[in-house]
């Protein structure tokens, strides 16, 4: 099975990557959300999972699922999170089921279950909206502003 992992955090995409690898699924990285899109419009293979960040740098996570289901509609989506599931749940209440939302930081046994939740729900986890992806004012464009 594939995860496509969209972590604009260097370190925690690749601390992801290494526990996901363990459980033995082939990870596919992507450091920048903008970019994603057209990286998973070149894969031939399947993707089984988006694993994503709510907001990004450049996109939020509700709309890189979106264009990333054009080309792959059956992958599950699990997001992730630094923002309380109330304040996500507020933000992008019809975008995101906020029970397959992994909030950070999270443990190897919580990703773990985070991604057999979200594969068992498969493609039922997102539902596109009308908000574009913009982030309500007061909200900071990024979850993590620590680069490594």
């Amino acid at each position: 099975m594939t995860v496509f992992l969209v972590q604009d955090d260097l370190a925690l995409a690749a601390l992801t990557a290494t526990w996901l690898r363990a459980l033995n699924f082939e990870v596919i990285v992507s450091n920048d959300g903008s970019n994603a899109d057209a990286l998973a419009s070149r894969l031939t293979g399947p993707i089984d999972l988006l694993l994503t960040d709510v907001i990004l740098t450049g996109i939020r996570g509700p709309v890189l699922a979106g264009a990333v289901r054009r080309h792959h509609p059956e992958m599950a989506v699990l997001f992730t999170s630094g923002y309380s599931r109330e304040l996500v749940g507020e933000i992008f209440a019809s975008h995101i089921d906020t029970t397959l939302l992994l909030h950070k930081p999270y443990t190897a046994d919580q990703l773990a279950s985070g991604v057999r939740l979200a594969l068992a729900r498969k493609a039922a986890s997102f539902h596109p909206g009308p908000a574009g992806g913009r982030v309500p004012e007061g909200v900071p464009d990024a979850v993590s502003t620590r680069r490594t």
